[in-house]
Parts: C-alpha cells; sequence; structure tokens
C-alpha cells in the first residue's frame, strides 16, 4: 500500500510517500520539500496573508498531482505553528480543502514532538540503544525538544520561536549585524531555559529539520541534496561557527549563488538559523550534534499504519 503524508510547517510544506512493507516498515518513495513561508508577516499580526495561501496552495496542487502518479490511498496532512496561531486559520483551511479537496489537520505543540520523535527513532534507531539523547526541531514558527532513553520518549518541550519569527523579530539588515544576531541568541535561549524540567545529562544532540540538514548538506559541499549523505551526520560545532562566518559575510541573494544546495527562500533565514544552533549546543554544552532527515512525516504515517 502506498500512502503520503505533508507536513506544513511555517517556512516549508513537506511531503513524503511511502510504501508500507510488514513490521511498521515503509520503502520511501518520493521526498520533496517547497518554501510556502505561512508564518510570513506574523511579527506585525498573526495571520495567513493571501500571498502565502497562494503560495501553499499552489505548492499542494502541485503535490496532488504527485500523489495521483503514485496512486497513493491515503494522503495524511497536519499544519503546525504558524496555521495554529493564525487568527484566520479557519479560512485558510477551508479555503485550501477547497481548492484541493485535502483535510489538514492542526497539531498541538505536544503533538508535533510527539510524531517527530517517532520519525526521528525510525530514521537513527540503530544508534540510540541505551542512550540518552535529546533531538531538537528548530522550525519556522516554533522549536521542540525532546528528551528520550533509547526509543522512549520522557519529556518534550515546545517554545514558540522558529527561523522565520526570530528574523521578522530581529534582523533589519542584510547582511544581519552582529548585536543583531546576538539578540536573537540571547532572546531564544532565555526563551529555553525558562524550562527547569531538561534532562541536560546526555550522550549526544539530535537535529533535524531545514536548517540543520541544510547546514550538513552545505559542510558537505553538495550541489544537490543527499538524504544519505546527511543522515546521521555528525556535524561539529567548529564547522556551523565556519558557515556562520562564511554566511554572515554575503548579502541573502549572494547565498544563493555561493550555496547552490539552499531553497530559494532560506537564503535569509539560514543565518540566524545557523546562530540558533550554535547556541542550542552551547546550551547542552555539547560540540557536535547528530543530523537525521528524521521527521513529523515519517513519524504520521507510524502513528497512522502501525500498532
Amino acid at each position: 500500500m502506498t500512502i503520503a503524508s505533508i507536513d506544513m510547517g511555517t517556512n516549508t510544506v513537506r511531503l513524503l510517500i511511502a510504501k508500507q512493507l510488514e513490521n511498521c516498515k515503509f520503502d520511501f518513495l518520493h521526498q520533496e520539500s517547497k518554501i510556502a513561508r505561512i508564518g510570513e508577516g506574523f511579527k506585525a499580526k498573526k495571520t495567513i496573508s493571501d500571498k502565502a495561501l497562494d503560495r501553499t496552495i499552489k505548492i499542494l496542487k502541485y503535490y496532488k498531482d504527485i500523489i495521483e502518479k503514485f496512486k497513493a490511498k491515503y494522503v495524511f496532512i497536519v499544519a503546525t505553528s504558524a496555521v495554529r496561531e493564525a487568527e484566520n486559520k479557519d479560512w485558510f483551511i477551508q479555503t485550501i480543502k477547497d481548492e484541493t479537496g485535502f483535510n489538514i489537520d492542526i497539531i498541538s505543540p505536544n503533538k508535533e514532538a510527539y510524531l517527530t520523535q517517532l520519525g526521528i527513532v525510525y530514521n537513527i534507531e540503530n544508534i540510540i540503544k541505551n542512550k540518552k539523547w535529546i533531538a531538537f526541531d528548530l522550525g519556522g514558527g516554533s522549536t521542540e525538544f525532546m528528551f528520550s532513553e533509547g526509543k522512549e520518549l520522557k519529556s518534550s518541550i515546545s517554545i514558540p520561536l522558529g527561523v522565520v519569527k526570530m528574523l521578522e523579530m530581529f534582523i533589519e539588515h542584510d547582511p544581519p549585524m552582529h548585536s543583531e544576531i546576538e539578540k536573537a541568541q540571547s532572546y531564544f535561549i532565555k526563551t529555553l531555559s525558562q524550562h527547569e524540567s531538561f534532562n541536560k545529562d546526555i550522550d549526544f544532540l539530535v537535529g533535524n529539520a531545514g536548517t540543520v540538514t541544510s547546514l550538513a548538506a552545505i559542510e558537505l559541499n553538495l550541489d544537490r541534496y543527499s538524504y544519505k549523505k546527511t543522515e546521521t551526520y555528525k556535524l561539529k560545532q567548529t564547522s556551523i561557527e565556519k558557515i556562520f562566518r562564511e554566511l554572515m559575510s554575503l548579502k541573502s541573494s549572494e547565498r544563493l549563488i555561493r550555496y547552490k544546495i539552499l531553497e530559494k527562500g532560506r537564503e535569509d533565514v539560514i543565518v540566524v538559523g545557523a546562530a540558533i544552533v550554535n547556541s542550542i549546543l552551547k546550551f547542552f554544552s555539547k560540540d557536535f550534534l547528530i543530523t537525521t532527515n528524521g521527521s513529523l512525516r515519517e513519524g504520521l504515517l507510524i502513528e497512522r499504519l502501525c500498532e
């Protein structure tokens, strides 16, 4: 049986098409992501704009054609931070249904963390046995942190800050001023520090989502994205700092030329994203993280189709 899952994030809409095999295993047939920037302009008003709606519908219609070519039996779609917070989310969801026929579930921060952890575990199951680890999903509008022991999720938190929000809150120049980046980092870590329930006694950190895997792809000098090469890649803090310095020396348009791996629409948020990832490593006193492509999309399939 072939199925599809779509994760509608604040910055990116991501598609996964998979064939279900025995024992809750999947053969991933097609993976793709497109920048929709659903959360654009949330600093001024927490409403989704007509332009963001149009971009999202265009992407979903494109995905629908792909899904039909693969003859997927089921399509599961969830929306996260930006849609969750939008004052006009009912209009957004209904308009998409009218235009595409897709039904979209808006999920809570806790559910987002739970599904993301399921997807991450699926991808990195071979390295987490008897390990204590924290995974973080730095999105466009929120960041989820998940503390696990082996496969078991012990606790999770979600903070309402992501790269798109931080960009709009703190960055006014291109390239950013160091003072702007420092304010963004300070605010993020101050918000994270308010959650005292975290156990920092861990073996390693795991990072997923667009910023982390893009940094790994840049470090690997990839011209085309490779899920295989970026999976469980050991991304060192020194490498992140080096990439960050390079990003800070370029304007957004120049980054697209310098790094062919960057999707158009990520060239502005990647700088603040690199700064935040670096701050997270320092917060947990780690000098590297393990990257993964495991995500909410995989977790959604596991939750809906597996016992």
